[in-house]
């Protein structure tokens, strides 16, 4: 399979419609790439939830990372120190922003640090 050559942004939503996922707790990243006529919708992976309550597993929080290694960034609703940390070892970058995934991927496209990602 090519790799396409456009940016991967995961997104941690359960609706496919907006940002209401916490890290820890999302059962699902919507990936999005963006390249030149915009963003796509290409995937949609299923998570298995590092935060099942109040344990915290962080070889389930590694596991996600892995799950969307090949992503520059990710946006979420919350997101834990841990976390971060993390996804920053990875060279992945986490948007805390909440509202439409359609919002969220325009506030993105516009921030300094999305020229950066690409």
């Amino acid at each position: 399979m090519g790799q396409g050559m456009g940016l991967k942004i995961a997104v941690a939503s359960s609706d496919d419609i907006s940002v209401n996922e916490h890290f820890g707790r999302a059962k699902r990243f919507v990936i999005y790439e963006f390249d030149a006529g915009g963003w796509q919708r290409i995937d949609s992976r299923d998570n298995q939830p590092a935060c099942a309550g109040q344990e915290h597993s962080d070889d389930l929080l590694e596991r996600t990372a892995e799950l969307i290694a090949d992503c520059r960034a990710v946006v979420i609703d919350q997101i834990g120190s841990t976390a971060v940390d993390v996804l920053v070892a990875r060279r992945i970058v986490p948007f805390m922003l909440s509202g439409s995934i359609e919002e969220a991927l325009a506030t993105i496209e516009s921030s300094k640090r999305f020229i950066s990602l690409k």
